[in-house]
């Protein structure tokens, strides 16, 4: 197998042994899809390189799930290398880039931490960490065939994501499958440890973060600027070591309790593994997999319940601490503002502006990411891309300032309002559902509203957070206009949604046709008249229809 790197981010080295043509720090092994449309093979430095250059579009082996641990990864390893090269700015070469990673393993002349594959088992390999002798590799009697059955993505059914289906897997899918295994995985079997960076073995390692664009390459290098800002405070906070270990692949790990690492002897941005697995290339160049279980973790986190100051986590204050476990759902609107606006969250490092962020009239990006961990299962990734504009990051995004509380203000009120449009619109649903009479309501007719209500829920999310902004950065005397305007407007307010909700209800839910017309009329005068109540929005009305 052979692959093709493009000028200017080329580093030849030849290679004799096909088999040993996976070293990453110089072997083209990375697909990416490049800014200028072409597709280039690139080693680990040259993807550094790129990226710093704004020249990757994608990486066509990551799979959206592995998103985040991809930055994380390029980001952990990348401050490190730098701090140890006592660099303030990230280089823009891949000879540079080279150089100080390969200074992160200076016992290793012929790069064993950076090849896919070692024979050797008391060897590093790439996020393989080595056993302690070769006696060690009977234990490892488990293989995996593909880099999708070796990755933490598990679902309760085959149809949904076909499970080892990967069977002409290229290096980097075997890459990007270890480096989410061991950084992202949690709990999963006897012997079968998750990582230190999450709140249980079916906690998710959850990621907040700004950005300046979409582009790959300008959050990473905007993460790695502002993760180099934040060594010195994470060192306190959590009594980590400026030597302590940083690539624990690198260690000897036989999966034994005595073995367990202390965070205090760890370098802040610690990369670690949680899992003994090795790949295994045969004389064609295919790669396998062959794992073994462990009798305890790698890194003593039991009573961390995942406090290790992960620069992208929220972390929540009610809780001594802890920090973020994604909830079936997602990021709603609703949770995405109690993260950002309520007192019970502490917002992670990486979701804080730089000084110059601050005072920059570009927009940023709010960018969530985070898999939903069931028993046994997975239950959905997740992803949020929210456009924040610059009056928005450069008053709101400083937390805690007036201008915080200001937005969470905001941000309530308006799902309280959502919240009381919702209760209306259900009731009227019910009663269109007992065919008008709303004596005979029952349990099966709220069953009846709920996918409606979400409808709705999902039509106020779509804009929520563009909404908010209008608000927050309108002055006092036009906010009570935009939140009106943003409720009813006749188009597309909240309220003009929930009529077409109720009417679309109306035309889809079962009711005979002797009772339709009646059920119907009932619905839409209940809906109208609680609108106009007292615990309605009657304020609204008041303006439109001249006090009625």
């Amino acid at each position: 197998m052979t692959y093709r790197t493009n000028a200017p981010f080329s580093i030849q080295n030849s290679v004799k042994d096909e088999r040993l043509m996976l070293n990453i720090l110089n072997e083209p092994v990375i697909r990416t899809n490049a800014s200028d449309g072409s597709r280039v093979e690139a080693s680990l430095p040259e993807v550094y390189a790129m990226l710093m250059a704004d020249k990757v579009d994608a990486f066509p082996a990551l799979r959206p799930h592995q998103r985040h641990a991809g930055h994380a990864f390029l980001g952990q390893l990348g401050v490190m290398a730098m701090h140890r090269a006592g660099l303030a700015e990230p280089p823009q070469n891949a000879v540079e880039w080279l150089r100080i990673i390969r200074a992160l393993t200076p016992g290793y002349p012929d790069d064993e931490p950076w090849q896919l594959v070692v024979d050797d088992i008391t060897k590093p390999a790439f996020m393989q960490p080595p056993a302690s002798s070769t006696e060690r590799e009977k234990d490892y009697k488990s293989t995996v065939a593909t880099p999708d059955e070796l990755d933490m993505l598990v679902t309760s059914k085959n149809h949904d994501l076909k499970a080892a289906v990967a069977t002409q897997a290229a290096p980097d899918e075997w890459l990007f499958a270890l480096v989410t295994l061991q950084t992202m995985e949690g709990f999963s079997g006897a012997g079968n440890y998750g990582i230190s960076r999450m709140n249980g073995g079916l906690g998710s390692r959850t990621a907040f973060t700004l950005t300046p664009s979409e582009r790959l390459g300008a959050h990473i290098r905007r993460d790695i600027t502002a993760l180099l800002g934040h060594r010195l405070t994470l060192m306190d906070e959590y009594q980590m070591s400026d030597r302590g270990a940083d690539l624990l692949w690198t260690l000897p790990w036989d999966g034994t309790p005595t073995e367990m690492l202390l965070l205090n002897h760890l370098d802040p941005f610690y990369i670690e593994v949680c899992r003994r697995i090795r790949l295994r290339s045969d004389a064609g160049g295919r790669l396998r997999a062959i794992r073994t279980s462990s009798k305890a973790a790698r890194i003593a986190g039991k009573d961390l319940k995942g406090r290790t100051g992960d620069p992208w986590v929220p972390i929540n204050t009610k809780r001594d601490g802890l920090p973020l476990t994604l909830a079936a759902g997602g990021f709603t609107y609703k949770r995405v503002t109690d993260y950002l606006t309520s007192e019970d969250w502490q917002w992670p490092p990486l979701l804080r502006p730089l000084p110059m962020e601050q005072r920059s009239a570009k927009p940023m990006y709010l960018v969530a990411r985070g898999m939903v961990r069931g028993q046994g299962k997975t239950e959905g990734y997740h992803e949020r891309i929210i456009p924040l504009r610059p009056k928005t990051v450069g008053r709101a995004m400083t937390r805690r300032t007036t201008a915080v509380d200001d937005l969470g203000k905001i941000a309530r009120e308006r799902i309280e309002q959502v919240s009381a449009i919702q209760r209306i619109l259900s009731h009227a649903i019910q009663v269109f559902a007992a065919r008008g009479d709303s004596a005979k309501v029952s349990p099966e007719h709220r069953a009846l509203a709920r996918p409606w209500l979400n409808k709705l829920d999902e039509i106020v999310d779509t804009n929520f957070f563009e909404d908010l902004q209008t608000e927050f950065e309108a002055t006092d005397a036009e906010r009570q206009t935009v939140r009106n305007t943003w409720l009813m407007n006749g188009t597309d307010g909240v309220i003009d949604h929930a009529r077409r909700t109720l009417q679309a209800a109306e035309d889809s839910l079962p009711c005979p046709a002797i009772h339709r017309y009646r059920a119907r009329v009932n619905a839409e005068g209940l809906f109208e008249g609680r609108l106009r109540g007292n615990n309605g929005l009657p304020f609204l009305f008041d303006t439109h229809e001249g006090g009625a």
